[in-house]
């Protein structure tokens, strides 16, 4: 299985794209050949990046490729109609990212595809760290976990900070015990103006702080297990319209 590299799209200085830039046709075609056969899935986007779908690749040849459709028809129009469009997936637990255009809607196999010519090169893309967003507590982000001993068997906790690998989580109520090591699934951040993810975290710290006589407050750092790629690019997309605002509050 791959790791849990985030299909987003990477916004590269001439510098970083130099460096890390394939040109190779036969270097191509042997790189997108290994994600088909790996199975590994690809975000497909279009619209000037503005939105994507989940798809694989489903054969590559001499010249092109072939991507599965999506199963909405209007998505798959405005799709075959984009004059360009950016592919992101993983290989090797490295990010492969590459911009195509002039595709065909060409079923393979009868099956409902689109067909791509080889990019003129793509980009492989070491992971780096997270960027870490701190959330204001004006901002009400929370994470419902159904670890809590309340009696509806949920509780919201607070999130501190948030990023692609994982959430700080605070708290003072004595409602919900976070043990270190432990797994909790079945979490659910909703995530303003993008959507709501399920994740599941894995508690990798839990730090007591007492800020006033009789008062305990909780920080837990907690890491996201196997997130899946549909909730990866919605979590990079909310974190990246929060740096938005924050460097342009207009």
């Amino acid at each position: 299985m791959q790791e849990n590299v985030p299909l987003t799209v990477e916004r590269l200085s001439d510098r970083q794209e130099s460096e890390c830039r394939i040109s190779s046709a036969r270097q191509i075609q042997s790189l997108l050949r290994g994600i088909a056969e790996d199975g590994a899935r690809v975000a497909l986007y279009y619209d000037g990046i503005k939105d994507f779908i989940m798809t694989s690749v489903l054969d590559v040849g001499e010249k092109g490729f072939w991507v599965e459709q999506g199963t909405d028809a209007a998505k798959n129009r405005r799709i075959a109609e984009s004059k360009r469009l950016t592919l992101v997936s993983v290989h090797n637990h490295v990010k492969i990212q590459f911009s195509v255009g002039a595709i065909r809607e060409l079923a393979h196999q009868n099956y409902p595809a689109f067909y791509m010519p080889f990019p003129a090169h793509l980009c492989r893309i070491q992971r780096r760290e997270y960027f870490r967003l701190s959330i204001p507590l004006s901002e009400h982000l929370r994470c419902v976990t159904p670890a809590g001993q309340v009696e509806a068997g949920k509780i919201e906790v607070p999130i501190m900070d948030i990023s692609g690998g994982g959430v700080r989580l605070s708290y003072a109520e004595e409602a919900i015990e976070f043990v270190i090591g432990q797994t909790y699934a079945g979490c659910q951040i909703d995530l303003p103006e993008v959507g709501k993810i399920n994740v599941t975290l894995m508690v990798k710290s839990v730090v007591s702080m007492s800020p006033k006589p009789g008062q305990t407050i909780r920080r837990v750092g907690c890491e996201f297990k196997n997130l899946d790629n549909v909730s990866s690019v919605l979590l990079q997309r909310y974190v990246t319209n929060m740096q938005r605002l924050k460097n342009d509050p207009q």
